[in-house]
């Protein structure tokens, strides 16, 4: 069905090359969004892996202080024969210091600022 207008357009359809322009435009907005997400997706995988680093991290500086603090009050004990109060002794310090270690590492990691609030004029 032929038109009567001089671009040869039939109301209601598309001519083939706005066709392929629009087809074009649209692989390319595809292939644009395929990279972004791409992009978002990516770090997120590692920060999984990053917070499981950070809590083994943590889980062996604990289990760390734990253990050597213990194991040095034993040796002292068995040197002075002072059974067992070196051993609780160091064994408390050494769960205090493996405690502190993660409280330090904890402290270290950047978290954003709260967002600020505007004081009320009445203050």
């Amino acid at each position: 069905m032929p038109a009567d207008k001089p671009d040869d357009r039939v109301p209601g359809q598309i001519a083939p090359a706005d066709r392929e322009a629009l087809k074009r435009r649209a692989d390319e907005l595809g292939a644009k969004l395929d990279t972004a997400k791409h992009r978002h997706d990516a770090p997120k995988a590692r920060q999984g892996g990053a917070a499981a680093g950070r809590g083994m991290k943590a889980a062996a500086e604990l289990i760390g202080g734990v253990v050597v603090g213990g194991v040095l009050g034993w040796y002292l004990d068995q040197w002075l024969g002072t059974k067992p109060w070196l051993f609780i002794l160091f064994f408390l310090l050494g769960s205090a210091a493996g405690m502190l270690n993660i409280i330090r590492s904890a402290s270290q990691e950047k978290t954003p600022p709260a967002p600020s609030v505007k004081d009320d004029p009445e203050d």
